[in-house]
């Protein structure tokens, strides 16, 4: 990655001011100790990766930031050496499993929460891979390996990132899915949460947001194998074209800086059981566009076609390598 102009480069001085008056605009909280350590830990993976900030419609919930890391690197290591992690915990050998499939070649990132610290290690897989393989692993239990037949009956059948939320013991398995996405196959996807189903206007702007080749993560308990949550994407959604959103969102992309040559906004609507809330995602630093072009993520307004993925479908393989 050529060398960045300085007003683009991840300053942790700047990171600190930034971090507290986005979580005071929101009403998140902050543990300057914490952050402290996550920005000494993690010093390279924030100086050569890109930083983005990550926040949900819920009252009062975390501000949050991540690294997209541009370095191979044991993170999880790292963060049990910190004292940000615990080494003994359960979830540890699936990060492992997942890290150590196709030659050890998955990128480890990383999320932290502004008031907790270490809240999930993100994966991704170096393109189209199978979901037989991300969900067939020996770490995972039983119960979350036999949702794969639930998964490839949706024509959900390949994986390109995952992520493990530490705090809750949950995965998101994020698939990408063939489109054009429509009210029948989101009505099947949505089931999967067991939650109530959305207003028709809500769903048909779901559909207008997403590319055609759609990305949904699907949150697994990772003790029982229930479906928690399901959430559709929209990537790179620019200010002018953004659609409705909740007030703590709106105040989110409005409050937080991004320094980034282009500013890469993020919408996720997330359905559950227990509720359903808007995420966001926002480029801080380390030019995440450029990093999510890199890994053939689709951005709003364009074509959205995975000309690999649809091969793949046509055959009705589900072995396919890294596309």
């Amino acid at each position: 990655m050529p060398a960045l102009p300085m007003n683009q480069e991840f300053d942790r001085e700047r990171f600190r001011v930034d971090l507290r008056a986005t979580a005071a605009a929101i009403g998140a909280p902050v543990t300057p100790r914490v952050t402290d350590t996550v920005l000494e830990t993690f010093r390279d993976n924030f100086a050569q990766g890109a930083t983005l900030w990550k926040t949900t419609s819920q009252p009062g919930d975390q501000l949050s930031y991540r690294f997209f890391s541009r370095l191979k690197m044991d993170t999880v290591g790292r963060a049990v050496d910190a004292g940000l992690l615990d080494g003994t915990h359960p979830t540890v050998p699936i990060v492992e499993d997942w890290s150590d499939l196709y030659g050890g070649t998955p990128v480890q990132s990383a999320d932290f929460d502004a008031g907790r610290g270490m809240a999930k290690t993100w994966l991704y897989f170096g393109g189209l891979r199978p979901a037989e393989d991300i969900l067939s692993v020996p770490a995972l239990p039983a119960p979350v390996q036999a949702r794969l037949k639930d998964f490839l009956g949706l024509g959900l059948a390949h994986v390109r990132f995952a992520a493990v939320d530490w705090r809750h013991r949950s995965a998101n398995v994020y698939f990408r899915g063939q489109g054009p996405l429509d009210t029948a196959q989101f009505a099947r996807v949505h089931a999967l949460s067991g939650g109530t189903p959305p207003a028709a206007d809500v769903v048909a702007e779901v559909l207008a947001y997403v590319p055609e080749d759609y990305c949904v993560a699907i949150t697994l308990d990772l003790h029982t194998g229930a479906i928690d949550r399901v959430c559709f994407y929209a990537l790179k959604v620019p200010k002018d074209a953004r659609p409705r959103v909740p007030a703590r969102i709106a105040t989110f992309l409005e409050v937080a800086p991004s320094h980034d040559p282009e500013e890469c906004n993020v919408i996720g609507w997330s359905f559950g059981r227990s509720g359903d809330y808007v995420k966001a995602e926002r480029s801080y630093t380390g030019n995440m566009t450029e990093i999510l072009s890199g890994w053939n993520c689709f951005f709003h307004g364009e074509e959205g076609r995975d000309h690999d993925l649809r091969a793949l479908q046509d055959t009705g393989s589900i072995t396919g390598g890294a596309r």
